[in-house]
């Protein structure tokens, strides 16, 4: 019991516990309601166990307990002095669970409803997705999955496709790759959910990120005997899962394969071929495909450019021949969209570059004056 518990019980034995108004008879719901408002729960709960009061002043009391978090210890000896009475109901353990979530206990909240069937009590669809949703946030991933499993054995509750979202952000933050993997795959198409493009995108880019190059090739082809139609977004996943693990001639096939599933690769796919190329050493490659994506009068935009940049420094690529890859190729050929030399030069990092190598470049380019501009929109992220 906590202190301020253990305080309240001091208060109420000082006061003189008065007996009930004759009209008050017969109505000890109503009294220990209007106690536990008044924050006198050592009396209540007194009363509670003495007189023949209903579940309905159990749940009020209950409920005045655990508005406070310091109090909710208390919760568990008022279930069991009020056991000769009153026995607990589905709203009972709503009002528990609720605190113990709002507490971020959502593992006691779950096993609470565990033990609800012993009562002959089921925990309804609402209160279960509840439950779901603060293990997601706050547990770890497999608590999560199991009480899923919980939902659909136990209870019969068919987990909705925004349970399964929740359980699959858990999962995936985890890094439990292959258990999302799991949901996706079997259980959506089990709980009648049909699993679309946006999870099956999530998952190329985990498998990919973890370098797990065989499953990114089974979602992949799990996705296309569905019927989904890739999008740039899943495409662009598998074609950088390609040359992660160094299948260059591959990755550049899929920009054909793009074309033909009528999803024209832009120059995201293109960039993340060449940030794949630079890796793998073959600047001469990356140059090509550069000059394929000019051929398209594909441009690289702020956006496109910095994050094209990012691969590159993540991969530790951005050495002297990427960026001269980048100035020449990409700067002086004319396919970057509102940029100047100056600013390209900021995004890139004047580390590894000599002041001579700009000149020509932003003479080409058509950039005069030497004012520096701000930074590309979103070059801070890399």
């Amino acid at each position: 019991m906590t202190r301020r518990m253990e305080e309240s019980v001091e208060m109420s034995a000082s006061r003189p516990f008065l007996e009930p108004r004759p009209e008050a008879i017969g109505g000890p719901d109503r009294l220990v309601a209007t106690l536990a408002r008044h924050g006198r729960f050592a009396a209540a709960a007194t009363l509670l166990s003495t007189a023949r009061c209903t579940t309905r002043a159990l749940n009020s009391l209950l409920a005045a307990l655990c508005s406070s978090p310091a109090f909710l210890r208390a919760a568990p000896s008022v279930l069991l002095r009020a056991a000769p009475h009153a026995a607990p109901d589905a709203t009972t353990f709503r009002i528990l669970t609720s605190a113990l979530c709002r507490a971020r206990r959502p593992a006691a909240a779950a096993d609470l409803l565990r033990c609800m069937p012993a009562l002959l009590l089921d925990p309804d669809p609402r209160h279960c997705r509840a439950v779901l949703a603060s293990l997601c946030r706050c547990a770890p991933a497999a608590d999560a999955l199991a009480f899923l499993d919980d939902m659909r054995r136990r209870w019969g509750v068919s987990p909705s496709r925004a349970d399964h979202h929740a359980v699959l952000d858990a999962l995936l933050r985890d890094g439990m790759a292959a258990e999302a993997y799991e949901v996706v795959a079997t259980q959506m198409d089990a709980d009648g959910v049909a699993p679309g493009l946006p999870e099956f995108e999530r998952l190329l880019r985990a498998f990919r990120a973890n370098g797990s190059f065989d499953a990114v090739e089974e979602a992949f082809d799990e996705m296309l005997l569905r019927g989904i139609v890739p999008g740039a977004r899943a495409y662009d996943a598998y074609v950088g899962a390609l040359c992660d693990r160094g299948d260059l001639a591959g990755a550049r096939r899929m920009l054909g394969c793009m074309d033909r599933a009528g999803c024209p690769p832009g120059v995201t796919t293109f960039g993340v071929v060449v940030a794949g190329c630079v890796a793998a050493g073959d600047v001469g490659a990356a140059r090509e495909v550069v000059r394929e994506a000019v051929s398209r009068g594909l441009l690289w935009d702020a956006p496109a450019l910095a994050e094209l940049v990012g691969a590159l420094r993540a991969g530790g690529q951005l050495a002297r021949a990427a960026r001269e890859l980048l100035l020449e190729d990409i700067l002086r050929g004319g396919c970057a969209a509102g940029l100047d030399a100056s600013a390209f030069q900021q995004l890139i990092g004047a580390g590894g570059l000599c002041g001579e190598a700009l000149s020509p470049c932003a003479e080409a380019a058509g950039v005069v004056g030497e004012t520096p501009t701000s930074l590309l929109p979103g070059a801070e992220r890399f």
